[in-house]
């Protein structure tokens, strides 16, 4: 494509001054370039180091005369000019722009700028103004309906998860400088059925298990679930039925039958858009039940299904009541700033 490097580095350097003065991002730079050219002519580090040349107000393109090992006076100075370009600018990437090895950029990281490596925070959905907006609006809504409650444990929540056969353990104690084991990463075709759960804060109302090769569907839902409920119903509240009851579930396709709600006199709950942190179920209940079932493998299905039931209805009391202790908080948490995921 080029006749020489030097050739090949004019021009790139060319093509990078060109797409930033019209105000593209390194790492659309660096897209650009590969489309162009393919993915061998040009570092994520030279870009930030051309970048950076032509930020300070260098026009030309040419390599500059060089003199030995660089200095290494303002570098703190020059690694911050090169963040203010890119707040995501890796270690490596500063060493390739500035001419200095890594571990000279880290240390200069640490005891010149205080700074510290972090990992980002996992969140289940990029949140948008108006679906902040929608949880605060919503979560007002719950708080003002369950705190007109005297009973909690009227306040249904229901929701479903994925339960394996085979479930490894991802964590031991052992002496130190010993290799760890390996874990098995799960498949598509790892063994798995799906379980519903009805429950509240004085314990589990419903607990159904989707069988082989059915979807969960709002008949499944309506038919099996709803109608397990209904058992439920006439066993401990054969006069009240649901009259009274609040159901709280998410917004999943399976779950908008509101005809079946009123015919069972239940009143549904309604619940902010991409939420898992505001719903029990999601942030205590299914993660304190996989977490008991680590390291257990089963023959079976209904084998799993037995396990997964005396460990539910063993939850003591308390503890549920601390959970819907926590919902409430959440909601509050939720409503306080602004809309933003609630992250432990």
């Amino acid at each position: 494509m080029f006749n020489s490097e030097h050739e090949a580095k004019i021009q790139m350097r060319s093509a990078i001054r060109f797409l930033y003065l019209q105000g593209k991002k390194a790492t659309e730079i660096q897209q650009d370039l590969i489309k162009s050219y393919g993915a061998d002519y040009m570092s994520m580090g030279t870009i930030y180091y051309w970048l950076q040349k032509f930020k300070s107000g260098e026009i030309s393109i040419e390599d500059g005369e060089r003199s030995g090992r660089p200095r290494l006076d303002g570098l703190p100075e020059r690694i911050k000019e090169l963040m203010e370009i890119d707040e995501h600018i890796s270690a490596r990437d500063l060493s390739g722009a500035i001419g200095v090895d890594k571990m000279t950029i880290i240390r200069a990281l640490r005891e010149d700028l205080s700074m510290v490596k972090v990992n980002f925070r996992w969140v289940p959905h990029r949140l948008t103004p108006q679906i902040k907006q929608k949880r605060v609006e919503i979560a007002h809504q719950m708080l003002k309906t369950i705190r007109a409650q005297r009973y909690l444990g009227n306040i249904y929540t229901s929701d479903e998860t994925w339960i394996y056969l085979r479930n490894p353990r991802r964590s031991m104690w052992t002496q130190s400088g010993v290799s760890p084991p390996t874990c098995e990463k799960r498949t598509i075709g790892s063994k798995k059925a799906m379980i519903s759960v009805i429950w509240s804060s004085s314990g589990m109302k419903s607990i159904v298990l989707l069988p082989q090769g059915e979807k969960f569907t709002q008949e499944f839902f309506k038919k099996v679930v709803l109608g397990n409920l209904s058992r439920y119903f006439e066993m401990y509240r054969p006069s009240r039925t649901g009259s009274g009851i609040l159901l709280h579930l998410d917004n999943a396709s399976a779950h908008r039958i509101p005809d079946t709600f009123g015919q069972m006199r239940l009143t549904r709950l309604e619940h902010p858009p991409y939420s898992p942190d505001l719903a029990p179920s999601d942030f205590f209940l299914f993660g304190y039940l996989k977490a008991y079932l680590e390291g257990m493998i089963f023959e079976s299905f209904e084998e799993m299904f037995q396990a997964v039931q005396d460990f539910l209805y063993k939850i003591p009391i308390e503890m549920l009541g601390r959970v819907y202790s926590e919902w409430i908080t959440r909601l509050e948490k939720c409503i306080e700033s602004g809309g933003e995921y609630i992250v432990e």
